[in-house]
């Protein structure tokens, strides 16, 4: 082959390469129309856009088909979410009756007796008033409590009070622990950060965390003393909710599992498998974590962590 071939060869690889260069770079940048050009001829350099131009094609056909499943599972995930809290509602319903029924029965005993001393001025039943008052204000924070649990707005990263979502959890929850016999334990600390929150679905996390904890306590022996302790600190970018029961906890060979969809170890019945799902969901949302930690002197452990306020969050 003469000399000038040689270079006319040697040139139209290097246009190759080039061109194979900019296919390749527009993939890296998410662009898939831009295409080598081909000779036809069957050379080294032909043979180049040919291989470059079909790995750009089926890179676009998997990153088409990655978009599509990461629609299908934000869908899937809201319907998680959405069976969760059903799920949850109806198991909170029994509790918030009976919250519920307490200011009620005060009410309605003020109210007889008001009916029953007609012949007296409005201003002689001032405390009694207030008592209809502090009730009506009580009935009013638990429907609250649950309006927002059933029915958040659009998810949105606020700053609120890190204890804020917890506590409306114990309200939610608090009274059925109650008269399960079960004493919940608060550690909380003294000064604690804002955080970047969802405050609707924060608190989903902490029903769902106590509820889980209810029902491993709730067929505990009745020779312990059952105990759900709650732990919140603020520290180093971060509040870190513990939620510590001393019941059966999770057998080895589930633990690596429990944040599986629909995985649960209850009756069939008594259990969907989707709170701690759903949970780990929401939390990482947040831009934060929820693990689950072995307890040496039996129970389980579950704890969360939520960037403050201060903290960059890419929900």
């Amino acid at each position: 082959m003469s000399g000038s071939g040689s270079r006319a060869r040697a040139g139209e690889l290097e246009s190759a390469l080039a061109a194979a260069a900019d296919v390749l770079i527009g993939v890296a940048s998410g662009r898939f129309d831009v295409r080598a050009p081909r000779l036809g001829d069957g050379s080294a350099a032909d043979t180049l856009a040919f291989l470059v131009n079909a790995t750009a094609e089926e890179v676009e056909r998997l990153v088409s088909k990655l978009e599509r499943e990461h629609k299908e599972l934000e869908r899937t995930q809201e319907h998680l979410l959405k069976s969760a809290k059903l799920a949850a509602l109806g198991r909170l319903a029994g509790g918030v009756a009976h919250e519920l029924n307490q200011p009620l029965t005060v009410i309605q005993m003020v109210t007889d007796l008001l009916r029953e001393r007609g012949d007296a001025k409005i201003a002689d039943f001032s405390a009694d008033l207030d008592l209809i008052h502090d009730a009506a204000r009580d009935m009013a924070r638990i429907v609250g409590s649950v309006r927002v649990f059933a029915l958040p707005d659009a998810f949105e990263l606020v700053r609120i009070a890190a204890l804020l979502p917890l506590e409306g959890a114990l309200l939610l929850v608090g009274d059925e622990l109650e008269q399960l016999g079960i004493l919940v334990k608060r550690d909380i600390a003294g000064e604690l950060p804002l955080v970047c929150g969802d405050h609707e679905r924060l608190q989903q996390v902490f029903v769902n965390l106590l509820t889980n904890a209810r029902d491993a306590l709730r067929d505990a022996p009745e020779t312990i003393r059952r105990e759900i302790t709650i732990a919140l600190r603020g520290a180093s970018g971060w509040a870190e909710y513990t939620i510590t029961d001393n019941g059966c906890g999770v057998a080895p060979e589930h633990a690596a599992r429990v944040f599986d969809p629909f995985f649960t170890t209850k009756p069939v019945g008594q259990g969907t498998g989707l709170g701690l799902s759903v949970a780990l969901g929401i939390v990482r949302d947040h831009g934060g974590e929820l693990r689950h930690e072995h307890v040496p002197d039996g129970g389980a452990r579950f704890v969360v962590t939520i960037p403050t306020a201060n903290a960059e969050v890419d929900p």
